[in-house]
């Protein structure tokens, strides 16, 4: 085979690999999502988000998940019927909504990072990756996964991820 055709192939290959990995991760969401009796895992998303950004705005929401601004809006509105979260908007302009948890917001997060170890496959899979390959290794393997994140969406829209992560630990 020449280079090209490697090239092809490994790129088949990696795409056909992470969709395998999305189709479970996204089931996974799901079922979660339901678990908390939320309509989507959408929402579970939001939730989480708004438990490590506090007063966040819709617009960024819709940023950092690539969902369009609108579909959060609609979203929002659903968890607010559900007492889960509140909005408020800016003093400076009213069209900026910022998004706060309930306590029953909070406790639905909290629940769900718990419960995320048995309700995700990722997790299995993951200690079985680091018994084959020890801690470095699964160490590397997350670096190699934000550098992919930040090399498709750019290092400012992956950043979140991780400071939502640092803040998680911080709360908890």
């Amino acid at each position: 085979m020449n280079e090209t055709q490697d090239r092809i192939q490994q790129l088949h290959e990696a795409l056909n690999m992470f969709r395998a990995i999305s189709v479970v991760n996204k089931d996974d969401w799901e079922a979660t999502a339901k678990k908390m009796d939320l309509d989507s895992a959408v929402q579970l998303n939001i939730l989480w988000i708004v438990y490590c950004y506090e007063g966040v705005r819709v617009t960024q929401i819709a940023e950092w998940t690539f969902w369009h601004p609108s579909s959060v809006v609609i979203h929002v509105k659903k968890m607010m019927e559900k007492d889960l979260i509140t909005i408020e908007k800016s003093d400076k302009d009213g069209r900026v909504v910022n998004v706060f948890l309930t306590e029953r917001g909070k406790k639905v997060v909290e629940d769900s990072r718990v419960q995320a170890l048995d309700n995700f496959q990722f997790t299995k899979a993951l200690e079985s990756f680091k018994e084959k390959f020890g801690p470095n290794v699964t160490n590397l393997f997350f670096e190699c996964l934000t550098f992919l994140a930040e090399q498709l969406h750019g290092e400012e829209k992956i950043k979140w991820i991780k400071e939502g992560e640092e803040k998680v630990r911080e709360i908890s």
